[in-house]
């Protein structure tokens, strides 16, 4: 359970308080999402291989705004092993069977980390997604001996009434 509280002593006395039940639950078939002695592939292959689903469910009874980020798994990579560099990885997003073209990892990177997907989540409510990640086509010579290792992420908060 959760709660805010705010008092107001400038002016007019204010109380507010908000409670109830935020709980988001983010179901995960996979242990990780790790590119390992991949070789670079065109779209149509990438889109063709198994993608890596989960669901986000709002559990409890306050809406919520959620961002999930694709974060880097770096521990997972063995000592030795160069971190493959965003630029090479194309990935797509499936949201509640809704495709998207495909992207690189640097086209969602910002300050916040790579956001996958961001919105407001009502009580009740579950998004599924399926997620494809593939070397891209394009890349150059320098992905060879290196690994992606990757987790999904969220952050959320209620949204205040």
């Amino acid at each position: 359970a959760y709660a805010w509280l705010t008092f107001s002593l400038k002016g007019q006395k204010t109380n507010t308080m908000i409670v109830g039940n935020l709980s988001l639950n983010l179901d995960n078939e996979t242990v990780g999402i790790n590119l390992e002695d991949a070789s670079p592939v065109s779209e149509n292959v990438g889109m063709s291989y198994k993608p890596y689903s989960f669901t986000l469910t709002n559990d409890g009874n306050i809406e919520s705004t959620y961002t999930i980020y694709l974060v880097d798994d770096d521990d997972k990579i063995p000592k030795g092993t160069e971190k493959l560099k965003d630029e090479y990885i194309r990935f797509n997003l499936v949201k509640n069977g809704i495709k998207e073209n495909s992207k690189l990892l640097t086209e969602i990177k910002s300050d916040e980390g790579r956001v996958l997907d961001s919105g407001i989540i009502q009580p009740g409510q579950t998004n599924s997604y399926d997620l494809r990640l593939w070397i891209d086509n394009n890349a150059d010579y320098d992905y060879m001996e290196t690994m992606f290792a990757g987790r999904i992420e969220i952050v959320a908060e209620q949204i205040k009434e």
